[in-house]
């Protein structure tokens, strides 16, 4: 993480990994990360995930001068100013657009009503969207100011999940908008989302492809191209 100067109030960077940390990328992205000058790094390992950003973001609230938390996993990859866009945002909670890491890769946006991943070709392609009532999004570079925290019952992150939120992250996005709060979503900042497929060498109409799958679904078929030496 490097300090920079900016008109921006220092906040707390909460990442969570494994008891390895699992892909070296995320880790490099992490040390290349632009935040406002007096942040700081809240960086917990472990398999309970909830109990680890709660670590962190309990960390943030018990220092005043810090005015927001971010939180991030180990299996993202980003640009080195992301933060410092999040913040130019002016919302009091914000995320970058991240698709699910397993097929049919759509946005960590699930709507209830639709009972469905909402799709990528149904956001905008620029400005901030606006979470629905009815829309929960994963936590993955969430950029939350103190004033959100404040208004929370502890813990923040529920450590056992039930019910029709599928994890820990949905359950605290809901939260975050029972308490009254509006959830962006910054569609020309994105995060990667590193994920494991399945190449595979296929016959299709005649000619070789490779085809990729995510467990056992198939996701797309490539033609392989050449370029004449």
């Amino acid at each position: 993480m490097q300090g920079v100067q900016t008109t921006h109030p220092p906040g707390m960077i909460c990442f969570a990994s494994g008891e390895i940390a699992r892909y070296a990328d995320s880790l490099a992205c992490l040390t290349r990360l632009q935040a406002p000058a007096g942040s700081s790094l809240a960086f917990h390992m472990g398999v309970l995930v909830a109990e680890n950003l709660n670590k962190g973001v309990t960390a943030m609230m018990e220092q005043p001068a810090l005015q927001w938390a971010w939180i991030m996993g180990d299996d993202h990859l980003y640009a080195h100013d992301l933060l410092l866009r999040l913040l130019d945002a002016g919302v009091d909670a914000v995320a970058p657009l991240c698709l699910n890491r397993y097929p049919p890769l759509d946005p960590s946006i699930v709507s209830a009503s639709a009972g469905r991943q909402k799709w990528l070709e149904e956001l905008p392609t620029a400005g901030l969207y606006k979470l629905a009532p009815d829309e929960t999004c994963g936590d993955a570079g969430l950029l939350i100011r103190r004033v959100v925290l404040e208004a929370l019952e502890r813990p923040f992150y529920d450590r056992l999940r039930s019910g029709s939120f599928k994890s820990e992250d949905q359950a605290f996005t809901r939260k975050v908008q029972a308490a009254g709060f509006a959830i962006w979503i910054d569609v020309e900042h994105v995060l990667g989302h590193i994920a494991a497929m399945n190449v595979r060498p296929v016959v299709k109409d005649g000619r070789w492809h490779v085809r990729l799958t995510g467990g056992q679904t198939h996701v797309v078929d490539l033609a392989p191209k050449r370029v004449p030496a």
